[in-house]
């Protein structure tokens, strides 16, 4: 569930705008069912859950920050909801409260993906500069020294793109590279690499690209249809707003 609502966060801006709209009628009449259920059981996690979800999707997030605290009395165990947490923090703007919760999770879990992301992504936000390479590099040599193969090659993923954030295109560009030799079969790399291009408006090569990616994702891949409307964005926006987009979004999906 906290997957999706990264996801959505996540959409292009146009894309977004009409999901949201399209279901904000059915979405009061479902948050005003699930209240009540809270108020018979405070510690339905499903109705936690969706309302959770609802408020989210109508940008309520300090309102959501609420009943995400509540689903960790309920479940302290669960990582999904501390993740959240962090995150609605960042997107409060409250970036030391985000930091410290990132930095709490990876204590326990240093190698996982999206709290390195999300550790990063509050560093370059608070002007951390070279402290959010140092950081990731870190847990690149954790990654080495206990034979991670996966989670390795996910961060050296994270390090080139953010250095896309950072608006360092060539460098990043240069690490995409070396990532599609390291394993010319997967396919985020083709990816990543047709956005910058698009930013650089380099347009044929973004497209080859764009191909590539379009020739090794997996049609069950679960973040397909997102992805795709990334090419789209990259395709069609201006590079002035897929540029914004991109310092202000970049996916978790890695």
């Amino acid at each position: 569930m906290a997957n999706s609502l990264i996801r959505v966060n996540s959409l292009p801006t146009s894309s977004r705008n009409s999901v949201l709209e399209t279901q904000e009628g059915d979405n009061s009449e479902e948050e005003e069912m699930y209240v009540k259920l809270l108020e018979k059981n405070p510690r339905d996690v499903e109705a936690l859950k969706t309302i959770v979800n609802v408020k989210m999707r109508k940008g309520k997030i300090k309102e959501g920050l609420k009943y995400v605290e509540k689903l960790i009395e309920v479940q302290p165990r669960e990582m999904e909801w501390r993740l959240l947490q962090a995150l609605c923090y960042e997107m409060m703007g409250q970036l030391s409260n985000a930091k410290r919760l990132f930095k709490d999770i990876l204590k326990q879990r240093p190698l996982l993906l999206r709290a390195l992301h999300g550790l990063a992504m509050v560093m370059h936000k608070n002007f951390e500069g070279p402290a959010v390479f140092e950081m990731l590099n870190g847990a690149l040599e954790v990654a080495r020294r206990e034979k991670k193969v996966n989670e390795e090659r996910n961060i050296k993923i994270l390090v080139a793109q953010m250095h896309v954030v950072k608006g360092e295109l060539e460098e990043a560009l240069q690490k995409f590279k070396l990532l599609v030799q390291e394993n010319p079969r997967d396919f985020r790399p083709y990816l990543c690499q047709g956005i910058v291009y698009s930013l650089l408006d380099k347009k044929k090569e973004a497209a080859e690209q764009f191909e590539i990616y379009r020739s090794l994702v997996p049609e069950e891949f679960p973040q397909r249809g997102f992805l795709d409307d990334v090419v789209l964005a990259a395709k069609t926006e201006t590079r002035e707003q897929l540029e914004k987009e991109i310092k202000n979004e970049f996916s978790y999906k890695t």
